[in-house]
């Protein structure tokens, strides 16, 4: 199946509003957001977004990536913790062998640049909405350099663009 990242951006790059990224998302993001989430396999995200973001409806596996090896508490219990000590594209891998469906990345810039510069991620679902954010900012036009954009909507002035990760992009 396929990793997808999903990422909402607000107009001046921030990917948070007051520490999380729900408040940076309009109805159109959040509806798109929602579809994806409750048909995904399994999540992927980062220790930061799992402490601030609210999993607690979720009901597939949620893969928690840490570079830091001290255990960490989850209040989900579909939550398992994964120490990110070797190559990123073979531990995402891996999981996907083991998931059935796709594999949504839901994960703050640092975590999802890193996937997407070693070809873990192969589509990618962007907002770009015209809300103001204040942290975890992203330059986009490098995101965007790894990927070739399939489909592009406005709606209610936020963007939504779908994209495919371009597999000559890991030749930088």
């Amino acid at each position: 199946m396929a990793l997808i990242a999903t990422l909402a951006v607000g107009s001046n790059h921030a990917t948070t509003l007051g520490g999380g990224s729900r408040e940076i998302s309009t109805p159109a993001d959040r509806t798109r957001f929602l579809a994806l989430h409750r048909s995904a396999g399994a999540i992927i995200t980062g220790r930061e977004s799992a402490a601030v973001e609210d999993y607690s409806k979720t009901q597939v596996p949620i893969f928690i990536f840490s570079r830091k090896p001290e255990k960490l508490s989850f209040p989900h219990p579909s939550m398992q913790q994964i120490t990110v000590d070797r190559d990123l594209l073979e531990i995402a891998r891996r999981i996907d062998q083991r998931i059935s469906g796709d594999i949504v990345i839901e994960a703050g810039p640092r975590l999802l640049m890193a996937m997407v510069k070693v070809g873990a991620v192969d589509e990618l679902q962007l907002s770009i909405t015209p809300i103001l954010g204040d942290g975890n900012f992203i330059d986009l036009k490098y995101l965007l350099s790894y990927f070739e954009i399939e489909r592009e909507e406005n709606e209610s002035g936020t963007r939504l663009l779908q994209c495919r990760y371009n597999s000559d992009a890991t030749n930088r």
